[in-house]
């Protein structure tokens, strides 16, 4: 707990600091017009210099000014409701300098930017490797209590959930340690080994929720196999070149299903160079209801709170933040097993974030440093003191990028990552041993723009070193394992036209082992099984290919890809057909083998009019282990998703009132791993209704749904409840979200 206390004191006494910078070298400004085709200007249009995270808005005149700028090469994003986004390197060097923009029109509403697959931000046409964006108002209706069920309805994506309180993450039908969670690029550790360990992160506060879908070890090293989900905050503020100013946002929210209540707010300022920013978000639930009954001990409640401060000056940048996260979940037994069972989490979690941005000549240097703890601890029962299993991890994380001036069309980064992560074990039970390792990656990662040509290539090693203890219980003796990888990416997209690209990407991922997957030797209560780890398993490593077209117009966005994953030495749990005497529990060996995962995502979305919005999407992923001739468990069936959204005018006194209908359809997995269970499938409808009501200067919006209006009895097929109890109901949400 000490470095904790120490982070939050150093927190705490950032503002001082960070309003002692050091002499400041000579700044520059970027400034310019933003207007549409045919130079009117466009007012409220975002400017976003990236690799400085300073964030402005156009005048009514469109115009917009950056001052106080390091020198250097940065990605300028440009982006407004109604026009297609647009980003555009500019360098800085002995003159300030004037950039203006004009933008298309788009009837589409288009992420403006993304910053999770490259080192430099793109766009989602021009990015080469497959990445959805999830922000603005799909975010705002999306929220939810986990991070899985959050990012569940984008293609490609789906949540494996245990109730209503945890969810995790499924990229192409890769979840846990194959799915890397980041906040704000900074690696989230929350244990994922466990199938009742979801990520312990807060998808309410986020500014937008990139996900990519595929390998991306390149930048982010082991677990980044299947793909990495990064949460993004706003960029802090800044009061360069205006008056200081303070202001903020509060939403709030309640959902009839399992009396629900949700809230946050967040309050931000900024005078000269010195930003902050607060924010507080609960929520608890009552037990979740289905269209046969209550389902008892699955209520939930968490409490989550963060602060940030920052500089900003023509020397560059510091920022740090600190972030406190408390849950309880309740776990719903199967009642036949277990009547009135109350098993229940408890899970604090701490993460400190220090990153700094640093002009080096017309080069720009990025720095970051983590510090997290994550603490579990679960209960037999309700009202219980004594903790059954306890697990607590402790991560340090350190990132240095170099952002090297381009040369020529060439633009890119050189980096160097460090991570430690220990992990202790205490309470009645005992699963897995303490451990901790550490792990030291070198990177480079290369992007080019050449005519209608976007191109990119990355490489990485890794090397990465175990320390284990000695555990009698579990027959494991002090010992140290070492392991390396070289992974690398190689993608390329062409537009053949102005509105349509061909994207081709190759990426090689890998996973070190887990000090679960090696040393486990009991009863996992997650899974039903008594598992017995294998040390001497070998890091998994994939080859992904992804082929995909995407179209853009003004009144069209739509993608269809196509992928195949194989995976050497995939670890996964096999049946020894003999059962554990004193739990009862059937005994599975950890093992190696070698996987294929195939499969294919569409996403449409067409504006017929300004007033008619339809939306589709579909998915399937087709898991086989190649070594035993089976399918892989947990993969999940083919889904397609469906809305028309009617937008209306202005009128009596609101604004942007909009009605919508939707649904989703789930197959049957029918490909099914033989200890596997899949339930029928099924089609679920939802409404949406909302407005925005002028308050003074500002504006209230108001939201409503009703989700599964049918009350339709299901059960998905990644819920871990799907032998025992059913999916949720009918679910009447209310949300309100106001700035101020």
């Amino acid at each position: 707990m000490h470095h904790l206390i120490l982070a939050a004191a150093l927190l705490a006494a950032a503002p001082r600091a960070l309003a002692l910078p050091p002499p400041e070298p000579p700044a520059r400004t970027l400034s310019g017009r933003v207007t549409d085709p045919a130079g009117k200007p466009l007012f409220q249009a975002r400017v976003t210099v990236l690799e400085a995270n300073r964030t402005t808005t156009t005048d009514l005149e469109g115009h917009y000014s950056v001052p106080d700028l390091p020198s250097g090469t940065y990605g300028v994003s440009f982006s407004a409701i109604g026009y297609a986004p647009q980003v555009v390197r500019v360098t800085l060097a002995d003159e300030d300098v004037i950039l203006d923009v004009s933008l298309k029109p788009s009837l589409v509403e288009l992420p403006d930017l993304q910053v999770t697959a490259a080192p430099g931000a793109t766009t989602g046409l021009t990015s080469p490797q497959p990445v959805s964006v999830l922000g603005g108002s799909d975010l705002a209706s999306s929220r939810s209590a986990t991070l899985g069920e959050t990012v569940s309805a984008l293609p490609g994506v789906r949540s494996f959930s245990t109730g209503s309180g945890i969810g995790k993450p499924v990229i192409r039908g890769l979840s846990s340690n194959r799915v890397l969670v980041l906040a704000d690029g900074e690696r989230v550790e929350s244990q994922q080994w466990g199938d009742e360990h979801g990520p312990q992160i807060e998808s309410g506060e986020a500014d937008r929720i990139e996900v990519i879908r595929g390998p991306a070890s390149v930048l982010y090293g082991s677990d980044a196999l299947g793909g990495v989900i990064n949460v993004v905050t706003p960029p802090l503020p800044d009061a360069l070149g205006r008056e200081a100013f303070a202001g903020g946002r509060a939403v709030v929210s309640y959902s009839t299903n399992n009396e629900q209540p949700d809230g946050t707010l967040a309050a931000e300022g900024a005078s000269g160079g010195f930003g902050f920013r607060g924010s507080f978000t609960g929520r608890t639930g009552s037990d979740v209801g289905t269209p046969v009954g209550e389902l008892s001990n699955s209520g939930l409640w968490t409490v989550n709170a963060s602060g940030a401060v920052g500089y900003r000056g023509g020397w560059g940048s510091v920022s740090a933040n600190y972030v406190r996260r408390d849950e309880r979940v309740e776990i719903h037994e199967d009642p036949a097993e277990e009547p009135g069972a109350t098993p229940f989490q408890r899970i604090g979690d701490d993460r400190v974030h220090v990153s700094a941005n640093l002009p080096v000549g017309a080069s720009h240097l990025d720095i970051d440093v983590g510090v997290g703890r994550n603490r579990r601890r679960e209960f037999e029962e309700d009202g219980a003191t004594g903790v059954a299993l306890g697990l607590l991890s402790r991560t340090y994380s350190a990132d240095v990028r170099l952002h090297h001036a381009p040369v020529g069309a060439v633009a890119g980064i050189v980096g160097v990552s460090g991570l430690r992560s220990s992990f202790e074990k205490f309470g009645d039970e005992t699963l897995v041993p303490n451990n901790a390792y550490n792990n030291l990656g070198l990177y480079a990662f290369e992007q080019a723009e050449l005519g209608r040509w976007n191109l990119s290539l990355g490489a990485r090693y890794d090397y990465r070193r175990l320390t284990v203890e000695d555990d009698a219980e579990l027959g494991v003796t002090e010992q140290r394992r070492s392991y390396h990888s070289a992974t690398g990416n190689v993608g390329a997209l062409y537009r053949v036209t102005e509105p349509v690209a061909l994207v081709f990407n190759l990426g090689r991922g890998y996973r070190s082992p887990t000090a679960f997957d090696l040393f486990s030797n009991g009863v996992h209560e997650g899974t039903v099984r008594f598992e017995r780890g294998d040390p001497s398993l070998k890091n998994e490593t994939s080859v992904n290919t992804d082929l995909a077209v995407r179209v853009q117009t003004n009144e069209l966005s739509a993608e269809l890809g196509g992928y195949v994953n194989y995976i050497d030495n995939f670890i996964f749990p096999d049946p020894t057909g003999a059962i554990d005497p004193e739990s009862g529990f059937q005994i599975f060996d950890i093992t190696q083998g070698n996987a294929r995962l195939a499969g294919f995502e569409a996403a449409m979305e067409y504006h017929a009019t300004q007033w008619l919005h339809l939306r589709g999407s579909a998915d399937y992923t087709r898991g086989r282990n190649r070594s035993t001739g089976t399918p892989l468990p947990f993969i999940p069936p083919f889904r397609a998703t469906y809305s028309v959204k009617l937008e209306g005018k202005d009128r009596w006194g609101v604004q942007h009132p909009y009605v919508s209908i939707g649904g989703e359809s789930n197959a049957r997995q029918t490909n099914l791993d033989p200890d596997d269970f899949a339930p029928d499938g099924y089609t679920l409808v939802h409404l949406g209704a909302g407005v925005m009501v002028p308050v003074g200067e500002r504006a209230v919006a108001l939201d409503l749904q009703l989700r599964n209006a049918l009350d339709q009895e299901y059960a998905s097929f990644l819920s871990r409840y799907k032998t025992y109890a059913l999916d949720p109901g009918r679910n009447f949400v209310v949300r309100l979200s106001a700035e101020f």
